[in-house]
């Protein structure tokens, strides 16, 4: 068996062996289904309202990607602007870090208040927890090219825009790519937090919506399949991102940084 083969079926049988665990457990120390339903109760929710989950997942994945491609754009733009010079990093990095310190759930309600409920305002929250990985890989990829390089390229005559295009942009790329993928995960974080705050009106049912539907009626098999939904949302435009990810480092032939 390869090292990838491993690397693949290693955190399957991991996971069976957690599921039957934990449904051995559920049976054998007679836990409380409210507090822990079985797997195999979950899983046959899951089955049973599956038409019902995989809507309301299309809903949380089209504000999850759109979120996602915002902070990709403006991200991008935003560190392209910031690595032209220091005092212009040194004048915006304070604010965009202000966007990441400041909790989500204090914004949300300027975000209805100015965009209203519905999928705009929820757009709008998933880019703004996805946006600062963008800008801080980004503009560390285009701060990053070694002098060297720089020299040559002044030597050559080379202007800004050249310098930019052919040496800062291919060195950031992989460091970009690191920003992405995080960016990615936490586009599904803001896009279920934005659903809860203006989602639950009905206008746009996603995934938020039916955890907290399930939550009042307690249907809790349903309520931990709909979790285990969301957790799948995740993992998905992450592997999608990383798949990307990985077609344009081989493709651009780009060395991706060791983390």
């Amino acid at each position: 068996m390869t090292n990838n083969t491993k690397s693949i079926w290693a955190p399957i049988f991991f996971l069976v062996a957690v599921i039957m665990g934990v449904e051995a457990a559920t049976k054998v120390f007679a836990i409380n289904p409210i507090l822990l339903p079985p797997p195999s109760v979950v899983l046959k929710s899951g089955i049973d309202n599956f038409s019902e989950l995989f809507s309301a997942g299309l809903n949380s994945f089209i504000i999850a990607i759109s979120g996602f491609v915002l902070s990709l754009i403006f991200g991008t733009i935003i560190a392209l602007i910031m690595a032209q010079s220091r005092v212009i990093e040194n004048s915006l990095y304070p604010y965009a870090l202000f966007l990441q310190c400041v909790p989500i759930v204090a914004l949300a309600p300027i975000f209805i208040l100015w965009f209203g409920y519905g999928a705009p305002a929820m757009i709008i929250i998933s880019f703004v927890i996805s946006l600062f990985p963008i800008i801080t890989s980004t503009v560390n990829g285009l701060t990053s090219v070694k002098k060297e390089y720089l020299e040559m390229m002044k030597l050559y005559g080379a202007n800004r825009q050249q310098i930019l295009f052919k040496v800062r942009l291919p060195s950031a790329v992989p460091y970009m790519v690191t920003g992405a993928r995080v960016s990615a995960g936490l586009s599904v974080v803001g896009a279920i937090i934005g659903e809860y705050f203006a989602g639950l009106s009905g206008k746009a049912r996603g995934l938020a919506y039916l955890i907290r539907s399930n939550e009042q009626n307690a249907d809790f098999p349903y309520l931990f399949a709909t979790t285990v939904a969301a957790a799948l949302l995740g993992g998905i435009i992450f592997l999608f991102t990383g798949i990307v990810c990985n077609f344009i480092i081989k493709k651009g032939h780009f060395q991706e940084r060791n983390l």
